[in-house]
């Protein structure tokens, strides 16, 4: 497949059968500009340097240690992060990629757990972290997928459907869908759907989960509520009312992050008009809500415009004690900070360019930001709340994910990785629902 038509692939949805529609027309061809000429020398040199090799780059390869993981939108990649000495170990083909991994749970650094869960293209992915070989693959039929790892490691959760862009109004809306899928490696029925919870036209955006494991949060854009769900039995437990916009339009909340120790939870909110092109701009706000009762949670405050949040929020990160939360607001190449006792905007952390998530090292000291127009990841020490360096990745690394395995990788994945990052087709390339643009809810 070429570059070209890897483009045009990408971004599609499929609504229940019907014919693949174009959801991202912002898209654009990562190598439209032509080839870096550093990076043309970079890739030349690992081509030669893969060819002569038949193991791995890294000592610590197939052991235990810190590490990150980082997927290239761009060209289909993996970068591979040391996350004790944020060196950049190696970056290899794999063929798919993720925009939004679950990325919480499943992630420390008492975890034995060693599988991807990915978002792709009309459904979900796992893969092995020891050979990065796909292990299960299961197909939801909607173009959007938003995954999130249970605590307990037990089941993914999968919000389906939803966008920012869905069509406010449809002739014949369809039934969006919750989706429970077996996550446990060693069960007889791993990557199988255990459960499904059909939620009509709410648009399901995102899936979050407090600590016990019990409970998950939705956030749903069409409906403008937030579902709380029990995971078994897997069923409603609550849907709340999320409140009134605080201009014009609609509140649309859109993605949604559970604190570590289950009290607080992060809403994003579009604050505007639904729809591919929205009649009123939507300015964005943060909302900060009491889930310390699951079923009944409150917010607290929203952050607006007029408090200091400069842009729109994509989505969010809170630290391990819920001091502060770590927002994605690529409308001004920054993560902006919120200080949780004081629930205020604390300050703006330029990162290089846009970002639309980030994920926690095995530590959980420090924050990856995939930098997607500048090809770098940002870490963010937490006691600091500042940038400590960028790492250099592939082609708009865009997803992060944490985990305590070093992969195996092979010299066919490192030489696949050399000629992608030229421009070059190599290999499949599954679709992303949001291939090669700034990626989110839309």
């Amino acid at each position: 497949m070429s570059v070209d038509q890897h483009e045009d692939d990408g971004g599609r949805e499929r609504d229940g059968g019907t014919e693949p529609v174009r959801t991202n027309p912002r898209a654009t061809n990562p190598f439209r500009n032509g080839i870096d000429r550093r990076r043309v020398l970079q890739s030349s040199a690992a081509v030669g340097a893969a060819t002569t090799l038949s193991g791995c780059l890294s000592d610590t390869s197939g052991q235990r240690a810190p590490t990150v993981y980082v997927f290239n939108n761009g060209d289909r990649t993996l970068s591979i992060i040391d996350a004790d000495t944020d060196e950049l170990l190696e970056t290899v083909f794999i063929g798919t990629t993720a925009s939004f991994p679950a990325n919480q749970y499943g992630t420390g650094v008492d975890s034995e757990y060693d599988t991807l869960w990915l978002n792709v293209s009309g459904g979900v992915k796992a893969i092995d972290q020891h050979t990065l070989d796909e292990v299960a693959s299961i197909d939801t039929g909607f173009g959007p997928n938003y995954p999130n790892l249970t605590p307990t490691e037990e089941y993914l959760l999968v919000a389906a459907g939803g966008t920012t862009t869905i069509d406010p109004e449809p002739d014949e809306p369809t039934d969006h869908v919750l989706v429970r899928i077996d996550a446990d490696r060693e069960s007889d029925t791993f990557g199988e759907v255990t459960g499904e919870i059909p939620v009509g036209y709410t648009g399901p955006c995102d899936v979050t989960f407090e600590p016990s494991g019990e409970y998950g949060f939705v956030a749903d854009i069409a409906n403008e509520t937030l579902t709380v769900v029990r995971v078994d039995p897997f069923e409603i437990a609550a849907r709340v009312d999320i409140g009134d916009p605080t201009g014009d339009g609609h509140v649309l909340p859109f993605m949604c992050t559970a604190s570590f120790d289950g009290d607080r939870l992060l809403v994003e909110n579009g604050e505007g008009g639904l729809g591919s092109d929205p009649d009123i701009p939507r300015r964005g706000s943060e909302s900060i809500w009491d889930t310390s009762d699951p079923e009944a949670p409150t917010e607290l405050e929203r952050i607006t415009r007029d408090d200091g949040l400069s842009a729109p929020t994509i989505t969010s990160e809170v630290d391990p004690e819920t001091e502060a939360a770590y927002l994605f607001t690529p409308g001004i190449d920054a993560v902006t900070v919120i200080d949780l006792e004081e629930r205020a905007v604390d300050r703006e952390l330029d990162i290089g360019g846009r970002a639309t998530s980030g994920a926690w090292a095995p530590s959980r000291e420090k924050l990856y930001v995939p930098v997607q127009t500048a090809n770098h990841v940002a870490v963010i020490d937490r006691d600091r709340r500042e940038v400590l360096t960028t790492i250099d990745t592939g082609e708009s690394p865009t997803g992060a994910v944490g985990g305590m395995v070093r992969p195996e990788t092979t010299t066919t994945q490192r030489l696949q990785s050399s000629l992608a990052t030229l421009g070059l087709s190599v290999g499949d390339r599954e679709p992303t629902f949001c291939p090669d643009d700034n990626c989110y809810c839309g």
